[in-house]
């Protein structure tokens, strides 16, 4: 029993030994630096993980990482704004619909011979799958964020229900009397502001005038598409 007891407490001996020498084992390399046995340490090891400060007043002295300052929180504004500058939902498919139909764009535009007005693509059967249309089958809501064919179909249907718009009896039950395009054949601030459904700046209808400028025949069509397509896509 005596030489059990001796050689338990050799074996333990050791161990300990091992422990308190430096030398680093392949588990947690000797346990030091920010490891589970660092109390002040939230990460596992500080060469393969970050290892965040436990300071509440911020980051230790000499840490690479320093807290943002306030100036520049108060900049970049509250988490309420910055969420909505950062997070960039989609449309609804019934949201576009009622879009196309309030501002005048069911196709009563004359397009090339074959092509398709945009409220013919958005009535289209792959448009809702496109979408990320809801599967009331499947127990599958409609898609929150947009896809990639979800932004080009909604810039198809746009660029088409451009012709619409540019159309000389334009109208738009949201916008009564409103013409997008002026006697001069320049954009009107207030046509803008209801194809966009917000206040169209002088900015916009600089951009969009000199794309008449540049191209007589189709610049009005173009500027038309892409602000609508920003308007409605975060930008």
């Amino acid at each position: 029993m005596k030489r059990i007891a001796l050689t338990l407490i050799a074996v333990a001996g050791l161990a300990l030994a091992a422990c308190s020498d430096g030398t680093s084992d392949s588990l947690s390399n000797g346990g030091g630096g920010g490891g589970a046995g660092d109390p002040n340490g939230t990460a596992g090891n500080e060469n393969t993980t970050f290892d965040h400060s436990n300071d509440p007043g911020g980051a230790a002295p000499g840490a690479d990482f320093q807290p943002a300052e306030p100036g520049q929180v108060k900049l970049i504004g509250s988490p309420e704004i910055s969420s909505r500058l950062h997070a960039c939902g989609k449309l609804t498919i019934k949201s576009l619909g009622d879009i196309l139909a309030s501002r005048g764009l069911m196709g009563g535009g004359t397009r090339p011979a074959g092509a398709l007005s945009g409220q013919a693509i958005f009535a289209q059967g792959a448009t809702a799958a496109a979408f990320g249309g809801a599967n009331y089958n499947g127990r599958v809501p409609e898609a929150p964020f947009a896809s990639t064919s979800a932004m080009a179909k909604m810039f198809d249907i746009f660029t088409m229900a451009s012709y619409d718009a540019v159309n000389a009896n334009w109208t738009a039950s949201a916008c009564p009397g409103v013409k997008v395009l002026g006697a001069d054949g320049k954009f009107t601030q207030d046509g803008l502001t209801c194809l966009m459904g917000k206040t169209a700046h002088p900015e916009h209808l600089a951009i969009a005038n000199d794309a008449i400028a540049k191209n007589p025949t189709d610049g009005a069509k173009i500027a038309i598409a892409a602000l609508l397509s920003a308007a409605h896509t975060c930008q």
